[in-house]
């Protein structure tokens, strides 16, 4: 028997809040009588009965010619769209809340039971779903946060045919090869040793963000306390010097990071003014070369600087461009990770769970770091400090599995690089440049996506309709 009498029953309140992908007329209007295409079920001949005799059926609608115009409604469309529509509403039932999300995983992947079952009617009957339905199916996979069901899922929807792009750029990649004198064929064309294609490429950043954050921190801590000594009793003692204090320390970040700006505003004034060139000449502002303490180049005082943007930056652009490279990274290469903010956790946990060595053989592993490094690669790429991106999410994801291998022999087996430092370095830097070419070849696409994030309002679907060019 089709799965659709039994979804438009559970349908009835999703009707009833006129969501518009089935229109009922009102009680006055005269049914249709075109013909109905809809499977034969003893489930409609009872709820007929029901819906004429009591007001409080669960049935489809009130009145008996109101359910008849539904039946025409229905009939009067193809039977893949009738699919569609039983299909998008079920989502749209999840995605509104109407069927609670449980705490277990099983639980929570059985809400998604009939929607599933739907698709794979459809694949049966070698109906392909609309991009609409699909979208809401992924979007309220999503929202059931259980990665064995995204797979199924997106298996279905791979089998369906409407979804073509997931996993597409996996034959792009090549896994790390097995010694750092195998020689491999690069992107540019040119064929290479390991460590010479790695020597050739950048590294992963680092950066030490919980110094620049604690720099930043106590030199406002410093700074709040100069200036409240006009304020509290008893300091006015000590506030000329509190005062110094706040002065050198705005004078030495002045120069150390607008030097160039005050030497060239300098000369351009002494151009202006005459007079003897000798007396000019002293009046110029030193090389900044000849600066103790280096100052006039960033160093002294950049560690401040960054914790201060760290602690300030809102940049919407830049969160977007981080979540579009870690969305399509992972979309791309067929990971069941759907979600803006990539990390150690869900990945090592995906790893360690899989099944058959799915993501802990070389590629899996490979693909993991991919996804993990993704936010990395695209910020790196356009600006200089790393705000929005973790580039410790990686290593964490390693350190995470060598802690599970402690406990699984599996897992164990899997790691290769334990105990040898640079293979594991090596494994980084390879990931992290596989993911730098991955993301400048198809910088289009996740250029688009980045205009969609921005506007706040996307989900996972609006992004894989971009991604699956729908």
């Amino acid at each position: 028997m089709s799965l659709i009498p039994l979804a438009l029953l559970s349908l009835a309140g999703f009707v009833q809040n006129s969501h518009g992908f089935v229109q009922l007329a009102t009680t006055s209007s005269p049914p249709l009588t075109t013909t109905k295409l809809l499977p034969s079920s003893p489930l409609w001949a009872a709820n007929d009965a029901e819906g004429a005799n009591d007001n409080e059926s669960s049935g489809l609608l009130l009145q008996k010619d109101a359910k008849s115009q539904l039946f025409a409604s229905f009939s009067a469309l193809s039977l893949a769209d009738q699919y569609d529509a039983v299909l998008t509403g079920l989502c749209a039932k999840i995605l509104d809340g109407t069927l609670e999300a449980k705490s277990d995983d099983e639980e929570r992947g059985s809400q998604l039971s009939d929607p599933m079952q739907l698709l794979q009617e459809m694949n049966d009957k070698r109906l392909v779903a609309s991009p609409r339905s699909i979208m809401a199916l992924i979007d309220a996979t999503v929202k059931a946060q259980d990665a064995k069901t995204l797979a199924s899922v997106m298996s279905l929807c791979t089998r369906n045919g409407a979804v073509t792009s997931f996993g597409y750029c996996l034959q792009d990649i090549q896994a790390l090869p097995a010694t750092p004198q195998t020689s491999v064929r690069c992107p540019d064309g040119s064929t290479k040793t390991r460590t010479e294609r790695l020597q050739s490429t950048e590294s992963v950043p680092v950066d030490d963000r919980v110094s620049e954050v604690g720099s930043a921190l106590a030199t406002l801590a410093i700074a709040g306390s100069c200036e409240m000594t006009d304020f509290v009793p008893g300091l006015a003692d000590v506030s000329p010097e509190a005062h110094i204090i706040l002065t050198a320390m705005v004078t030495v970040g002045v120069v150390d990071n607008f030097y160039d700006l005050l030497k060239s505003a300098s000369n351009v004034a002494l151009s202006q003014v005459g007079g003897d060139d000798d007396k000019k000449s002293n009046l110029e502002l030193p090389e900044k070369e000849a600066l103790p303490f280096g100052l006039g180049s960033g160093q002294a005082t950049g560690q401040v600087v960054r914790g201060m943007t760290r602690l300030f930056s809102i940049d919407p652009t830049r969160e977007a461009q981080t979540e579009a490279a870690a969305l399509f990274v992972a979309y791309s290469l067929a990971l069941p990770v759907f979600c803006f903010r990539s990390n150690s956790l869900e990945a090592a946990l995906l790893a360690a769970e899989s099944t058959e060595g799915g993501f802990l053989s070389d590629t899996g592993i490979l693909r993991l770091l991919m996804w993990l490094l993704a936010p990395v690669a695209a910020e790196a790429a356009q600006y200089p400090t790393l705000i929005s991106s973790d580039p410790r999410e990686a290593t964490g994801f390693l350190d995470r599995l060598e802690s599970y291998a402690e406990k699984n022999p599996t897992v164990a087996e899997a790691l290769w690089w334990m105990g040898n430092d640079q293979e594991r370095t090596d494994l980084l830097n390879w990931a992290y440049a596989e993911t730098s070419v991955l993301l400048r070849d198809n910088r289009k696409v996740v250029r688009e996506l980045t205009e969609r994030l921005e506007g706040g309002a996307a989900t996972i679907g609006d992004c894989i309709a971009v991604m699956e060019r729908w």
